[in-house]
């Protein structure tokens, strides 16, 4: 059964983890204790840090590999960008328009892939929401707030089940208004090439952080796992908690970073497409999943339902494991599920309740 955990907002983080340097939008990686020095090598991409350490290997070896995953992510960006005119995904919201647009087979195994984890979160993970993204004043709208009617009428072009993806013919066809923008699962794809090149490679021993999207390959010298800080969900950029990982990938949704404010009130980023609304009742997101692009969805889709609507669906996903923070009164109520190697919220958390068993938890 799920696990619940209540602070008030204004206790103070952990103490140990309060000076540790953030690396992530959401996470941050917590340094091996160890004489072994990492190879370390970092770029900008797709609008944010990216970085590789690698354990284990001869400095030239290290930076080669290191240098053919972080360019795969540029190729990446030039791909599935929405702020690139030429990329294939732009291309593709402009030449559609109701007809047969052939695209390369990654694009069209990314989308596929997307829409069937809108399946699975019963469409609150939907690739096909950016008009009401930038209806609410993100991506280049104005932050104004919107009548029901114009919501409503945004709505309509948007909806995950009216895409039609074609294998045979490798094309993907979008009706007339509607665009797609693959930034819910871009970074998780772009971490998961960059953990098979190094793989490739040589590297047995690597963490890829892709904007607080991470993947951790092995284990650092000495240690059971990766350990990954998990950021304050208030957004005051310290770090309450820290996760175990190895071969597996985190990634966290949260508002805290990305809002506007209209009329006086914040409105986050992540819009629910079935309501068309920004999601209010949440305060983010963690997902341990086994492959960044599943961590990366599932992280968007399962914040827009919040823990008891998600119960179910963890239950059929027994490696994915979740970490939510939702507002409860004056304090924060941390719930989690699925079997985490170890897990560390604030020292004056405490179990308050338990649920009854929906979903696989621990």
């Amino acid at each position: 059964m799920g696990k619940h955990y209540q602070i008030r907002p204004r206790d103070n983080p952990i103490s140990r983890l309060s000076a540790v340097a953030i690396i992530g939008a959401a996470l941050s990686f917590l340094p091996a204790c160890s004489n072994e020095k990492p190879f370390i090598k970092e770029t900008f991409v797709m609008g944010t840090r990216a970085s590789v350490t690698i354990y284990g290997m001869r400095e030239a070896e290290a930076e080669r590999a290191a240098t053919k995953a972080l360019h795969e992510l540029h190729r990446i960006e030039s791909v599935m960008s929405n702020w690139k005119k030429n990329s294939e995904i732009s291309r593709l919201n402009r030449g559609s328009r109701g007809q047969p647009f052939q695209v390369t087979a990654e694009l069209l195994a990314l989308v596929d892939s997307s829409l069937l984890y809108s399946k699975a979160t019963s469409g609150a993970f939907d690739i096909t929401a950016r008009p009401l993204v930038q209806l609410w004043g993100f991506q280049g709208g104005a932050a104004i707030p919107p009548t029901e009617e114009q919501v409503d009428k945004t709505k309509n072009a948007v909806g995950y089940d009216k895409i039609a993806v074609d294998r045979s013919s490798s094309t993907i066809t979008l009706p007339p208004g509607m665009s797609l923008d693959l930034a819910g699962v871009a970074k998780g794809h772009g971490v998961d090439r960059c953990v098979l090149i190094l793989k490739e490679n040589g590297a047995k021993t690597a963490l890829v952080n892709l904007g607080g999207n991470i993947y951790a390959l092995g284990s650092p010298p000495g240690k059971d796992g990766w350990s990954i800080g998990i950021r304050d969900p208030l957004g005051s950029g310290e770090t309450i908690g820290s996760i175990l990982i190895k071969d597996e990938a985190v990634a966290t949704s949260g508002n805290y970073e990305n809002f506007v404010e209209i009329d006086g009130k914040r409105y986050g980023h992540i819009i629910d497409p079935r309501s068309g609304r920004p999601v209010e009742d949440i305060l983010s997101v963690t997902i341990i999943a086994p492959t960044a692009l599943a961590s990366d969805a599932l992280s968007t889709g399962l914040f827009i339902l919040g823990s008891e609507h998600s119960a179910k669906i963890l239950k059929g996903l027994p490696r994915v494991k979740a970490i939510f923070a939702e507002p409860d009164g004056e304090t924060i109520l941390y719930t989690t599920f699925g079997n985490l190697k170890r897990i560390l919220l604030p020292e004056n958390a405490q179990t308050i309740r338990s649920k009854e068993p929906v979903g696989k938890s621990n």
